[in-house]
């Protein structure tokens, strides 16, 4: 295992802000992956498995069960960690907003501008996410829809669902879309409920990534299958908001089945415990993702729901 940095940012008031990589497998010739974890301060779960895939990682190499090149930086906004701050906390600016970078802009651009350089030349990048909203999912990967995509290495993570969508125009500055453009296969991998841990989710994740990297070559390992992932697209998915604010109770939890009809959750007001609202499925399917705060605002929301196609 080789540990470098791949930034060194001074700062005038706090110790300087350190970005560091665990490389494994440096001289082979096989396939490579780097695997990018916590870009905002409320990704601990992301950090959580980046940081314990660098352990098991360590210990495979000493078996000499690393097959390729492999890449892990559990960190990237380490200052908002150590803030409990959710994005960069001089500017409030979300740094994985501020891609391909600018050497020569503000700060949050110019670490981008490094972090960016160091992940040039993997055959696939994967980014593992949190939620940008209250909400709780089923592990998922996210693929956006550049025409440099590669749905085959999404497969290969063995996850139960893969969002694959067209992208918006606010994520051609996030590091997914540039990082495809640049000739790697990137994807993303969405899990948790930020500012937590949840062992069961990070043992699946972590679970999926081996897989990919026993499956594409970079490591020399027996594996279980795992899920044969469903495609969802945005049409294949209904989403359930709060038509009124107040107090949220969840009557269901993600990867539920659920039928037209079934009383999901309500939402009662804050004083006088009176029920504002019965949240009804619209439809069937799989219950991917939920609202995870037990205060809710209106138009909120609430679940989301996949179905079959």
């Amino acid at each position: 295992m080789k540990k470098f940095e791949i930034l060194n940012f001074k700062s005038p008031n706090r110790a300087p802000l350190k970005v560091e990589g665990f490389l494994f497998g440096e001289d082979s010739k096989g396939p490579s992956v780097a695997i990018v974890g916590a870009m905002n301060g409320d990704h601990i779960n992301q950090l959580y498995v980046a940081s314990h895939l660098v352990d098991y990682l360590r210990q495979k190499e000493e078996e000499g069960k690393i097959s390729g090149k492999i890449l892990v930086i559990p960190a990237v906004n380490t200052y908002a960690l150590n803030m409990g701050e959710k994005f960069w906390p001089l500017d409030k600016t979300d740094f994985n907003m501020m891609f391909p970078g600018y050497t020569e802009g503000e700060t949050t651009q110019r670490i981008a501008a490094k972090l960016f350089e160091a992940l040039q030349g993997y055959d696939f990048g994967i980014i593992l996410e949190g939620r940008r909203d209250q909400g709780m999912c089923l592990p998922y990967v996210k693929m956006i829809r550049s025409g440099y995509e590669d749905i085959e290495s999404a497969r290969d993570l063995g996850m139960r669902f893969i969002h694959y969508r067209p992208y918006s125009p606010i994520e051609t500055v996030m590091l997914q879309y540039n990082w495809q453009l640049w000739e790697t296969k990137a994807l993303s991998v969405v899990f948790g409920k930020n500012g937590s841990i949840d062992h069961a989710i990070s043992s699946e994740v972590q679970g999926a990534l081996t897989r990919f990297m026993a499956k594409r070559g970079m490591l020399d390992i027996p594996i279980f299958e795992g899920f044969q992932s469903n495609i969802i697209e945005p049409e294949n998915i209904t989403i359930l908001k709060a038509t009124r604010a107040g107090i949220f109770d969840s009557y269901v939890s993600c990867s539920s089945y659920v039928e037209k009809g079934d009383i999901l959750g309500r939402v009662t007001d804050a004083l006088s415990g009176e029920k504002l609202e019965d949240i009804v499925a619209p439809t069937g399917g799989v219950l991917t993702c939920q609202y995870a705060h037990p205060l809710i605002f209106q138009n909120s929301i609430a679940f989301r729901i996949a179905s079959a196609k």
